[in-house]
Parts: structure tokens; sequence; C-alpha cells
């Protein structure tokens, strides 16, 4: 018999190292816990093996105790968020949706989500429903599918009905939408002040388009909204979470928050978040960090939270682990299939705006800007090497390669590669010094730096993945033309 769920079940933890910690199994046990998180960037994920191996002792510490297998979760956007490395890594969503063709985000959905479903991996925090409109936005950029609403509806919900039938939940985020910030939520608490009939014909289009597409999932924003709320963020805000999601929407799913390690909603004591947060309507409380916390939540839950909102959240967990519990990974995918899709949309996605490009036929110089982490969701490997090493497959003894923005020695076409220079003021005059006389620039994520250099022939990749810089150096090489379209505007 299946022991019931209780307040743990609205609990979900994150942690450290490659195996779930003593106390955290316990906790499953327990039923103080009721959803595992996975990270890159906190040595979660080292190896498909060790990975299926991890999840395993977890879902054995649940049914050992009567309990159903609880749900596992990661971030598998594509582009800069990507936790799973092992398995096809697609480009970001702004570069999907720059292919035009909406039919590849449920491809792409769906190939995730079938590496995923056979590891053990149950949830994934994806489609990105917010409408980048503001292209200062440190935190989303190409994370969206572009700034428009009815492009980000359709290639949003795209996704959802790749990943859901593959038996993986999709999460649209971050309600009620995180595109016109200039600020990231994971450093500070931003506010959109959009009026509501801003907010309901722009940002929330896309979320009721992948509620109607079927998502079972939607994730909160740690910003604060005047136009809904005045006062509460709305994590933590009944007037979004209830009144509107439930009420105005329809939303029957499970609502999870974001983390709440995020400095958007940790000036509040984050007892006060899960409980107030759990009232306000949220099901899963995603506590990343901190195990006394996380061992305390269910009881902050049972002593501060409405027995009826704790049952009318349980009732919801309790369907939810039903279909969306981890199993036992049962043998694998071929990844080939996957990574030929990633290298197709990666090529598609590249897009040429500006004057006509040079033939790069002779010697070619490329001054390459590293990037900067401006956000700890991004957790990709230096690409510098990766895009060398494209480009000399390609050029040969012709080209010259230099990191930090310098410009190797001797002559030749110049490449200048940016990186999100748009929101960095020493790399955009740096960027506009080099391309001053001629040459061409390769915005390597934000397409927004294609404006520094409105006069200069401008290739857009949307993310620096391995197959995007791929595709961009066979473009650069002439082995193929650009043929995608920015999905936002350019000024």
């Amino acid at each position: 018999m299946t022991a019931k769920l209780g307040p743990g079940a609205l609990v979900w933890a994150g942690f450290d190292g490659d195996a779930v910690p003593a106390p955290l199994l316990d906790a499953i046990r327990l039923g103080t816990v009721g959803g595992l998180l996975l990270f890159a960037f906190r040595g979660n994920i080292r190896s498909k093996e060790q990975v299926r191996g991890m999840l395993r002792e977890a879902q054995d510490a649940a049914r050992n105790a009567g309990l159903p297998p609880i749900p596992v979760a990661v971030d598998q956007e594509g582009g800069t968020v990507v936790r799973i490395g092992y398995r096809a890594v697609f480009p970001s969503a702004m570069a999907i949706g720059a292919t035009g063709d909406a039919r590849y985000a449920e491809r792409a959905a769906r190939a995730v989500a079938l590496g995923l479903r056979a590891d053990g991996i149950t949830v994934n925090h994806a489609p990105v429903c917010d409408v980048n409109v503001e292209p200062r936005n440190p935190v989303i950029g190409t994370r969206s599918f572009g700034d428009d609403p009815g492009r980000v509806a359709e290639f949003a919900s795209a996704w959802v009905r790749g990943s859901e039938p593959s038996g993986v939940a999709s999460t649209p985020k971050h309600f009620p939408g995180h595109g016109d910030t200039a600020q990231d939520s994971h450093f500070t608490r931003p506010d959109v002040t959009a009026d509501r009939s801003t907010l309901e014909r722009r940002d929330l289009r896309p979320f009721k388009a992948a509620f109607a597409a079927g998502a079972t999932m939607v994730m909160t924003a740690h910003i604060r909204y005047p136009a809904l709320d005045p006062n509460a963020p709305a994590t933590i805000s009944r007037a979004i979470l209830t009144d509107l999601l439930r009420s105005d929407l329809g939303f029957g799913g499970l609502c999870v928050t974001d983390s709440l390690d995020m400095s958007g909603i940790a000036d509040i004591s984050v007892q006060d978040v899960v409980v107030t947060g759990v009232e306000a309507g949220v099901d899963a409380m995603m506590v990343t960090s901190g195990l006394d916390r996380q061992l305390a939540a269910a009881g902050w839950i049972e002593r501060g939270v409405r027995p009826e909102r704790i049952a009318q959240a349980l009732s919801r967990a309790t369907s939810f682990r039903a279909k969306f519990g981890g199993r036992d990974a049962e043998g694998d995918v071929d990844d080939g299939p996957a990574r030929a899709l990633a290298a197709e949309i990666a090529a598609a996605s590249i897009t040429h705006v500006g004057p006509p490009l040079p033939r790069l036929d002779g010697p070619v110089r490329v001054a390459y800007f590293a990037p900067k982490l401006a956000s700890p969701v991004e957790e990709l490997a230096h690409p510098a090497n990766v895009f060398e090493r494209e480009l000399r497959a390609r050029f040969g003894g012709q080209l010259r390669f230099a990191s930090g923005g310098s410009v190797p020695d001797g002559d030749g076409s110049l490449v200048v590669c940016s990186t999100n220079a748009w929101s960095q003021p020493e790399q955009s005059a740096r960027v506009r010094a080099l391309l001053a006389q001629g040459g061409v620039l390769c915005a390597m994520r934000s397409p927004y730096d294609a404006a520094l250099v409105p006069d200069r022939p401008v290739l857009l990749s949307y993310g620096d993945v391995p197959v995007s810089l791929a595709a961009l150096a066979a473009v650069l090489a002439g082995e193929r033309t650009a043929t995608g379209t920015a999905p936002v505007k350019i000024a």
C-alpha cells in the first residue's frame, strides 16, 4: 500500500555533490522532502551512469517507505541554461525562434525529454515564456523565443507539446513574465511597471498558450507587478497565484517557485516565504539549499498554512507525483538523432543583418571577447576553444585567433566576436573601435550587439553552444548561407 503524502510533498530540495546526502535520503523516506533539483554547478551531474545510480538510490528511499517515486527536475532549456551536458545540447530558445519554424521547438523538446526520461529525470523547467521586450534584460535575453507575444506563444506551446507526451513535465516560466526587466532577479527584485492591459496582451499570452497546450507546471517570478499586486512579489502573491493564475486563467496544474536562494526573494526569511507562498497558491517550494531549512520546511507548512490550503496543494502534488514521479532508468536512447537535430536547428538559426558579408578567402584575424558570466544560470564551458577549432578546421593556417578582444598580428580580414557587448560599455566601445575601418561582427550571444555597428555585416548565433559555433563557422567559411530571421527588433 502506498503511504499518503504529507506537507513535505510540497518541498523540493537541491544539494551539493554527486550523491544525495544521507539526511535528504532520510527526508525522502519520511516524506518531509517531496522532490529533487539537480544542478551542474553543484556537482550533481558527472556522467550518465552516476546520475542514474544517484537517482535510483533516491527512488529506493521513497519506495522502501511505501511512498510514490519523487519527481526529479532540471533546467534543460538549451543555450546558456543547460544542466545535462552528456546528451545532445540544443541551441537557445531565441535561436529556435530565429528559424521561424515552431516545429523545431516541438522536436527539440521531445528529444530533450526522451534523454532526460531515460536517465530518470521527469521534470524540465522549460520553456521560458518571457517576452524579451527589454534589450538590456541581463538574465532572459536569448532564453526567450523573441519579443513578439504571438511568436513566443507559438514556440512555447510547441515546446510543451513535445515534452509532455514524452513523459517529462514542462514548466512555463517565469510567471507572469520576466521579459520587461533590466535587472536580474538572481541579484535583486525587479519591478515590471506595465499596466494590466499590457501584461494581459503581452506577457500573459505565451502562458495562456502553454497552458492550453497541456503544461502541467508553472514557475513563479521573484518580481513585483504593481498593476497586479502593489505589495508582494509574484512568488508570495495571492492576487497573482490564486486570483489571476487559478481563477482568471484556469490553470489547474502544479505551481512551483523559482529558487528561494535568489536575491529577488531573499530579503524575506525562507520560513515566511514558504508559509506565505503556499498560502498564496504555491504547490512546490524550491528550497534549493540549506539542509536545515529543507528539513524544517514541511513543519513550517503544517503549522503555518491553513489545513484547507494544504489539502488543495497536496491534491495537486499527489496527482503530479503519480504522473511524473521518477522511474528507474531502463534501457537508453540513441543520442545521434538528437545531436543531428540540434545541428540542423543551429544551421537554420544563423542570421545575417546589415551589409553583405565579404568573402573570407585570404588570412582571417579573429578578435574574440570571452564571456563574462552575467548570471549563475550560465553553466556551459568557455566556448573559445570550440570556436577556434571549428574555424581552424575550415581556414587552416590562414586563421589567427586571439581571445580577450585583442587583434592578432598581421594582415587579413577582421572578424570581431562579441559577447553581450550591448550591456558592457567597455566592450561596446572596443567593438566599435575595432570595426571602424571595416570587418565582420559575430554577435555570439546577444543579438542586440548588432546595433553597435549598423554599417557593418553582422552574424547572429543567439548563443555559443557547440552546434551554434559550428554553424556560425560554416557561414563565415561560405559553406552555407545564413537563413535565420531575427526574432527581436534591433535598433
